[in-house]
């Protein structure tokens, strides 16, 4: 059973989760990359809709019912100026592992902490991709600074 505390980051993360896949699906729709970039954007989506559906399993009854909505505001923003795509997503990206990692360290239950974690490695999988959009930068790649929006 799930401790009220784990519910209420749990609920943050799969929130999270909800903005980036309406983020990607809203990226999808543009259509103004090429078929690969296209197919690139659509398998990140998938990934994100198939980590809020493991969340919302995990959290049955007490699941998010809706994206965070400062994430979504923040990024679609960061949109508006089609150049910005790849930068906007890299900082989804690393938001989503420092709001992940954060949170896994304040969760009680291990399994849930591991779940949680294996979602953020492959986030961190993501950012290191979509670094390589930008730049041939390394520490564009490794470094994150982004800012989490759960307090450590």
């Amino acid at each position: 059973m799930l401790s009220e505390n784990d519910i209420t980051f749990l609920v943050a993360a799969q929130s999270l989760e909800l903005a980036a896949r309406d983020i990607y699906a809203n990226a999808i729709s543009r259509k103004t990359k090429s078929d690969e970039e296209q197919g690139l954007l659509t398998l990140l989506h998938s990934h994100h809709a198939a980590y809020e559906q493991t969340l919302n399993g995990v959290l049955s009854k007490r699941a998010a019912i809706q994206r965070n909505d400062e994430a979504y505001t923040r990024f679609f923003a960061l949109l508006s100026n089609a150049d910005n795509l790849w930068t906007t997503l890299l900082e989804l990206e690393n938001t989503a592992i420092a709001t992940h990692t954060a949170i896994i360290a304040k969760l009680e239950s291990a399994k849930h902490a591991s779940l949680l974690a294996s979602i953020t490695t492959v986030e961190a999988r993501h950012a290191a991709m979509l670094a390589t959009r930008i730049s041939t930068n390394l520490d564009l790649a490794l470094e994150n600074t982004a800012q989490s929006l759960v307090a450590p």
